[in-house]
Parts: structure tokens; C-alpha cells; sequence
């Protein structure tokens, strides 16, 4: 499956992904996506609920929007979304639905208590929580704890996944399953 990568969010440099599979779906739309997209109707898959990966919605024309049910309430509250750190009050105005009941994904409690990797056919949307040369962050409204936890299961998920699989994070780079077992200290005890 074809995908494109956006960078938004201005100087934050948040990865915004759309591909296309019966509708187009975009994932984690930080801000400055709609002069891409303009008025097309979209369906949204949010990773985790922080400003950046959420500010681009209220450009967007979208039908329907999943996250997880623990962030939820980051797209309603700016203290929760940390928008008020950017001099913002980010408030989206629509209901979201449970990403987990309509899609393919993982729990990975850590950089938010709701983060979640999205699987969609060979694309594995993991947000802030794997980077191809590191992990995320956990202070912004996370847990330490379970980052470490997160990570360790993520090992044998990710080693009974096909390597050729892309890591597409919501920063930096994309990379390979089997580029991520070479390159990311937490992932090196793969056998890639």
C-alpha cells in the first residue's frame, strides 16, 4: 500500500501520513495538512492525543475520527493536549470513536497513557512511542514505567512481524522492521 508523509506542525516536524484504501485516511494531522488535502472528506487515525498530532483536524474535512478511549478526552481538553504550551486553547468540536473496536492496533501505554501503534496492511504507525533510532519521550503525560513495559512487549511484536514492514513514526525518519532491529538501541536484540 502507498502512502505519502507530510511534515506539519511547523518547527515540531510531526509526521503526517495519508493513504488511500476504499476512503482516504490520514494519521496524526498536525497542523498546516489542509493546504494539501483541501476540502476532501477523510477519515482520521490519531496514535496518541498531543497537540501536535491533532491540530491539523479542524482544517480537514472529516467524516470520522478514531482514537484510543483513554486520550479521547485530549481532543477536548487543552491541558490534556498541551496546546496551552504553544500560546493555543486547541478545542476539537466533533465526537471520535474507539480506534481499538474498528482497527488493528497495540496498546503502548508510555508517551500518553492512550498511545497506540496502528497496523494497516504492511504500515505500522507507531506515533511517539518508536522512532527509527529511539523511543519516545513519557513526561508529557505518560508513564516511565510503562514506556520500559511497552517497549519489551514491542520486541517479540515487532520480531513476528515481516521485516520489510515500514516503522512510520510521528517524527524523523521511516524505516524498515528490519532497518529498526539494526539502528534502535531498544530494538537490538532482534535477529534481523
Amino acid at each position: 500500500m502507498e502512502f505519502k508523509l507530510y511534515k506539519t506542525s511547523g518547527f515540531l516536524g510531526t509526521n503526517t501520513y495519508v493513504f488511500k484504501k476504499e476512503r482516504i485516511y490520514v494519521v496524526d494531522p498536525g497542523f498546516g495538512i489542509g493546504r494539501y488535502l483541501g476540502d476532501i472528506p477523510v477519515c482520521v487515525l490519531l496514535t496518541h492525543g498531543h497537540y501536535d498530532h491533532i491540530a491539523g483536524l479542524t482544517e480537514l474535512n472529516v467524516e470520522k475520527v478514531y482514537i484510543s478511549k483513554e486520550d479521547k478526552k485530549m481532543l477536548y481538553d487543552p491541558n490534556e493536549n498541551f496546546s496551552h504550551l504553544f500560546g493555543t486553547t486547541f478545542i476539537y468540536e466533533k465526537d471520535a470513536e474507539d480506534i481499538d473496536v474498528f482497527f488493528e492496533t497495540i496498546k503502548v501505554p508510555g508517551h500518553t497513557l492512550g498511545s497506540r501503534i496502528i497496523i494497516f496492511e504492511d504500515l505500522i504507525f507507531t506515533g511517539d512511542t518508536v522512532f527509527c533510532n529511539t523511543v519516545g519521550r513519557s513526561d508529557l503525560g505518560g508513564s516511565k514505567k510503562l514506556m520500559n513495559e511497552a517497549i519489551k512487549r514491542l520486541n517479540d511484536v515487532f520480531l513476528k512481524l515481516n521485516k520489510n514492514m515500514f516503522i512510520l513514526p510521528g517524527h524523523e525518519k521511516v524505516c524498515k522492521i528490519s532497518d529498526l532491529f539494526k539502528i534502535n538501541p531498544f530494538f537490538k536484540n532482534g535477529n534481523y
